[in-house]
């Protein structure tokens, strides 16, 4: 786990902060949303995170599902929460920096209506097939969308989302047609792609891992630059010759725009805490996610440059916003 020296001084400014005077927060029970269902890497980073804290401030900690539209519903009900530190969200990149370049946009603005709290993990996915599927390599699953134009097809869990972004880089570097299908629900988007339903998705680490262990999907790649340590002996995609390709996702948690910055601290220097203990690392490493923190304002600066970034890609693969 990489934990930036800044983001583990903040904890000693959060302790200088609050000492004194004590701040009268938490006073009520709060709530951790998670935009994806349950097994979600949102969902179960909340689920780590919401018992730590709640033992570390005493009030109730729970978790919310809020899911649809690639996790921007579950965004905008934090966005418009009251600035009380109260109400939190661990979000995946799509709804922050990607979700505002299309339509249609949301209806918050990221930068305005969010506050950063910490970077908390980024996830490379596994690009996955049923048993059905013939392909055992990335050149085979192009030949089989080269041979037969339109057969191939991508599931994802919304447009904007890491695994849509994914599947729209293949099909632009690899120059073939590949059609998405977007799933509101994770159940349904793994029963079609076990099925075959479906020919392939960039696939989570913890969706992935267990189903690779039982054989029910088979890995072709990984669509980070590094091999995942968890999985040695998949090659990256761009390993296997397209090279760039990169369509990792990153995790973090917002609080509310506007909230004080004490209550922000004090948040941020409880994330950091939690990172460190064996079991989070261990349970989170496990599932495919690399653990990073980073300050308020790290992950502030990270916003600033991947929204262009991000912009620029979706521009490329033909999708703009109304």
């Amino acid at each position: 786990m990489r934990l930036s020296r800044r983001a583990l001084g903040t904890g000693v400014v959060a302790t200088a902060l609050t000492a004194g005077p004590a701040l009268a927060w938490p006073d009520r029970a709060m709530t951790i949303v998670a935009p994806f269902g349950p097994g979600s890497p949102q969902d179960l980073l909340a689920r780590l995170l919401s018992p730590r804290m709640q033992a570390a401030w005493g009030q109730p900690v729970v978790v919310n599902n809020v899911t649809g539209a690639a996790g921007t519903i579950g965004v905008d009900r934090v966005a418009k929460a009251g600035p009380d530190g109260h109400t939190l969200v661990v979000s995946g990149d799509a709804a922050i920096v990607v979700r505002i370049s299309m339509s249609p946009r949301p209806p918050y603005d990221p930068v305005r209506d969010l506050t950063p709290i910490s970077l908390l993990g980024r996830t490379t996915n596994v690009l996955a097939v049923g048993r059905s599927v013939a392909a055992n390599n990335v050149a085979e699953l192009v030949a089989m969308a080269r041979a037969r134009p339109g057969s191939v097809t991508f599931g994802h869990a919304g447009q904007g989302t890491s695994q849509h972004i994914g599947g729209e880089l293949l099909a632009q570097l690899t120059g073939v047609e590949m059609t998405g299908v977007a799933y509101n629900d994770q159940a349904t988007q793994l029963q079609d792609v076990l099925t075959g339903r479906v020919t392939f998705t960039f696939m989570s680490g913890v969706v992935a891992l267990p189903r690779l262990r039982d054989g029910s999907v088979r890995a072709l790649a990984v669509s980070g630059p590094e091999r995942m340590a968890t999985l040695p002996d998949v090659p990256t995609v761009a390993e296997q010759g397209y090279a760039g390709f990169d369509a990792r996702a990153w995790l973090g948690m917002f609080a509310p725009g506007n909230t004080p910055p004490a209550i922000i601290n004090r948040i941020h220097a409880e994330v950091v805490t939690a990172m460190r203990d064996p079991e989070v690392r261990a349970r989170v490493q496990d599932l495919g996610v690399d653990l990073v923190v980073s300050t308020p304002d790290e992950l502030r600066a990270l916003i600033a440059q991947e929204i262009p970034r991000m912009a620029g890609i979706l521009q490329r693969a033909g999708i703009r916003p109304d």
